[in-house]
């Protein structure tokens, strides 16, 4: 059976590392809310375009955790049609693609790549270990051994 999205309506995906995943999930998981609908919140959104009864009652299953604080990561949202429209005018009113304008609206930074070796790399690797310090999380547990 396939499955069939509504008229008018589009999903973005955000990227995002290990650490500001846990964080989202975190923040989802107080609100008690899945990763989507909180990002959406983030936006100024309703969390969910529309929700059955039965969605409502259902609880908040558990997100897959990233065992590395740079693990690549993502949460992809839908939005409706006037929805997209009104983000993406926003994130090119500041100059950025959507994604990373939705990445600006759950605090994180801009990232538009982190390779190895770079001062990209690091600053993303020192906000991880903040990241995870701050969320009562042991940080060399989420980082490789060196060696």
């Amino acid at each position: 059976m396939k499955c069939v999205r509504p008229a008018g309506r589009k999903s973005v995906t955000i990227p995002l590392n290990g650490a500001e995943y846990l964080e989202l999930d975190a923040k989802s998981s107080e609100a008690g809310l899945s990763l989507p609908a909180y990002v959406r919140t983030c936006c100024g959104l309703a969390a969910w375009i529309a929700r059955s009864s039965e969605m409502a009652l259902r609880p908040r299953q558990p997100s897959r955790r990233p065992s590395r604080a740079l693990d690549r990561m993502a949460v992809t949202l839908v939005l409706s049609g006037e929805e997209f429209a009104e983000l993406r005018s926003r994130s090119r009113e500041i100059g950025t693609t959507l994604p990373q304008y939705i990445r600006t609206r759950c605090g994180f930074e801009i990232r538009n790549t982190s390779l190895p070796n770079t001062p990209e790399r690091e600053r993303e690797e020192d906000e991880a270990w903040a990241r995870l310090q701050r969320l009562g999380l042991e940080p060399q547990a989420y980082f490789p051994a060196d060696g």
